[in-house]
């Protein structure tokens, strides 16, 4: 069943314009603590582009089971009724500094190493066919990604909650025919476990 969300819509970076979704504020602030600039190492030309490190993604995502489209609903708050291993991968990529594309423009580029690593109970398996079209990587703030399912409708994924170490992050994850278009008996939410840099990668590599 997909139903729009106008209750607790908020501003996204995507070209989707807005999504339906809040994460536990205590949550942010330590994501927004975590993007500080980093200071650029010695020996290092500060004109090269920043780097974001290659990210793997290990999540256990509990489907969500007692969604409320009324009022803003803390994660603390959700029941699942079933539990799903899930991993992604987001190669090295550089800092952005410009916004994203407005949602009417043709979306940028996506590096095609971006991708679904596993997804054993196949919660995803819907958007297998096609690789991800909309990739808006923020982190260590946030990354919002679609990958289609048809002509309208998306997978949609949002990472935020990385913590300040960088080791751990949530997601959020369903299918969507707009931005607040969701489909309510497929809400998938849960922790991860980040694996960085030549780590994430070799990971990755091994999972192929």
């Amino acid at each position: 069943m997909i139903l729009k969300l106008g209750a607790i819509a908020a501003v996204s970076a995507l070209g989707l314009s807005v999504y339906a979704f809040q994460s536990a504020p205590e949550v942010g602030s330590g994501a927004a603590s975590a993007a500080a600039p980093a200071t650029v190492p010695t020996g290092v030309d500060a004109k090269a582009p920043r780097m974001i490190p290659a990210r793997l993604l290990d999540c256990t995502l509990g489907k969500i089971s007692n969604f409320d489209t009324q009022r803003e609903q803390d994660p603390s708050e959700y029941t699942y009724s079933s539990r799903h291993k899930f991993s992604l991968f987001l190669p090295e990529t550089p800092v952005r500094t410009a916004p994203p594309p407005d949602a009417t423009a043709p979306p940028e580029p996506v590096n095609p190493q971006t991708r679904i690593v596993a997804d054993p109970d196949g919660i995803a398996r819907d958007a297998e066919a096609h690789a991800f079209d909309r990739v808006v990587d923020f982190w260590p703030q946030r990354v919002e990604m679609t990958k289609p399912i048809s002509e309208v409708a998306v997978k949609l994924v949002v990472i935020d909650g990385i913590a300040p170490n960088q080791s751990t992050a949530t997601m959020f994850l369903t299918s969507a025919n707009d931005a607040v278009t969701f489909d309510l008996k497929n809400l998938y939410y849960g922790q991860c476990g980040v694996k960085l840099g030549n780590q994430a990668q070799a990971a990755a590599s091994a999972a192929l």
